[in-house]
């Protein structure tokens, strides 16, 4: 189906004529109506559209209403220069949304009296371009953590009706978090690039704090790093998928319920598209590591940008003088006949002339040269024995407990031996060394470097007395655990 199979052939005409601005405000107050009232009557419409739009109406460019048929109706709201009442002017306005298939006009079943209907396009379209309007900030979404509530809900409570609707539910959740994710990686782009046309250090702090900070980095890169961590929740929202694959009774029970839902015309195409879902999911989670390496690597390039900008900006000589010495610099890099010309519009322009005096500073004094002289080294104080071997054993021990990533992969190493999976109870922490070890052994569990990685899992677990997560390690170089 064509787009404008749906929607009326000028539809958007009335948002690239010359009265374009009253006619966007006037689908915002059409809008404010539809929501405040179940049946919007058409004299109720006129009454709203005078007292939103006075000013603007009376601004209305004449030559679009001149080539229209006006209507008789009067009003003594006001008028404008060429005597036009706000009434005709409001009576136009919703006849041009009529015509262009804005707005449907029908009468009341019990009397004559008109009222506005709105076609589901337009409501659409309507809230639409108000959303482009509205300085309202809005809050991210948790797309991953509601993903994974509705898979563990599914799992726990295991009705019919529930599975179709999880699925469903994280199918949707995921195909928003993927956009969300373009978009802030876009974003990130667009204030990268528009840091170019940044001339002051305030337009700086402005398009970086006000603007980036607030509607991008707050409201979508940061929850994305703490509550709505992706690495959080992957690793159990594909254990709960793995289940759909598994189980074939709770495949046949989505596709049942999706398909007394209407949602599909037979079976076979209801199974197909649940797998295909299934398979649409684990794969986006599979691939936001390398989505989310790119997107930190284009928020650190930005704010790199921004300071460095900022730091231009600084040290820049902005004076008059700084401002003379980029115009010479500019004349002295520019090719010789372009050259001569510039060079005679500066001198109609200014008079300018070389000048030098003598002070002070002027005269030359030679550089006073110290020699280094060799002298005999110091003598190390007379010590005991076993003072010495007292200092020597207290530096190897601190040596020993140094906590670099050499003895934090021997660690592990030590732990895993042949083993492809270990899960966290199994893991010996005789003391706190051992425990800091396992700590550090985590954070790198993440690095793709590294010869094992990372799962968490549900909950926490306590080995001798130390409280930690719920997780695994899995060796990278065996086959994959499941």
């Amino acid at each position: 189906m064509h787009l404008f199979d749906v929607l009326p052939q000028n539809l958007f005409s009335i948002l690239a004529s010359k009265n374009k601005h009253i006619y966007a405000d006037a689908l915002f107050v059409l809008r404010k109506a539809f929501r405040q009232e179940m049946t919007i009557k058409k004299e109720d419409l006129i009454s709203m559209l005078i007292s939103n739009l006075d000013e603007k109406m009376l601004s209305i460019d004449m030559e679009e209403m001149e080539n229209t048929e006006e209507p008789s109706t009067e009003s003594s709201n006001g008028s404008n220069e060429n005597n036009i009442s706000l009434s005709t002017i409001a009576h136009f306005i919703l006849r041009r949304l009529k015509e262009t298939g804005w707005i449907d006009v029908e009468y009341q079943d019990d009397s004559f009296e008109e009222v506005v209907t709105l076609p589901d396009y337009s409501i659409k379209l309507i809230n639409l371009l108000f959303s482009f309007t509205d300085e309202n900030l809005k809050e991210y979404n948790s797309y991953v953590f509601s993903t994974y509530s509705a898979l563990k809900t599914a799992h726990e409570e295991e009705e019919d009706s529930s599975s179709y609707n999880a699925l469903f539910t994280a199918y949707e959740n995921t195909v928003r978090l993927v956009d969300e994710l373009k978009s802030l990686h876009n974003n990130i782009r667009r204030y990268h690039q528009a840091l170019s046309d940044l001339a002051t250090v305030n337009e700086v702090l402005k398009g970086h704090f006000d603007e980036y900070k607030t509607l991008v980095s707050d409201r979508i890169y940061h929850p994305l790093k703490t509550f709505d961590s992706i690495p959080r929740y992957k690793a159990p929202i594909l254990r709960l998928l793995q289940r759909w694959l598994t189980d074939s009774s709770l495949r046949q029970r989505t596709v049942e319920q999706a398909v007394m839902r209407g949602r599909y015309k037979t079976r076979e195409e209801g199974h197909e598209d649940i797998l295909s879902k299934i398979g649409y999911i684990m794969d986006t989670y599979e691939r936001l590591d390398n989505i989310l390496e790119e997107i930190d690597r284009k928020n650190t390039a930005y704010t790199r940008a921004s300071v460095e900008k900022m730091r231009y900006l600084l040290n820049t000589d902005r004076s008059i003088k700084g401002k003379i010495v980029e115009i010479l610099k500019r004349v002295a890099d520019s090719p010789q006949q372009k050259q001569e010309t510039l060079i005679a519009r500066l001198q109609e322009a200014v008079e300018l002339f070389h000048q030098r005096y003598i002070d002070e500073n002027s005269l030359y004094v030679r550089a006073a040269r110290h020699k280094k002289l060799e002298s005999t080294p110091l003598q190390l104080p007379p010590s005991q024995d076993e003072d010495e071997e007292e200092i020597m054993k207290e530096f190897l021990d601190k040596a020993k407990k140094s906590y670099n990533h050499t003895r934090v992969m021997a660690f592990m190493r030590n732990v895993m031996k042949d083993f492809d999976v270990v899960y966290s109870h199994e893991i010996p922490l005789p003391d706190d060394e051992s425990f800091i070890l396992l700590m550090l052994a985590t954070l790198k569990g993440h690095d793709r470097k590294m010869f094992y990685r990372v799962e968490f899992m549900d909950g926490y677990v306590y080995n001798n007395g130390y409280r930690i997560p719920n997780m695994r390690f899995i060796r990278k170089d065996r086959a994959n655990v499941g």
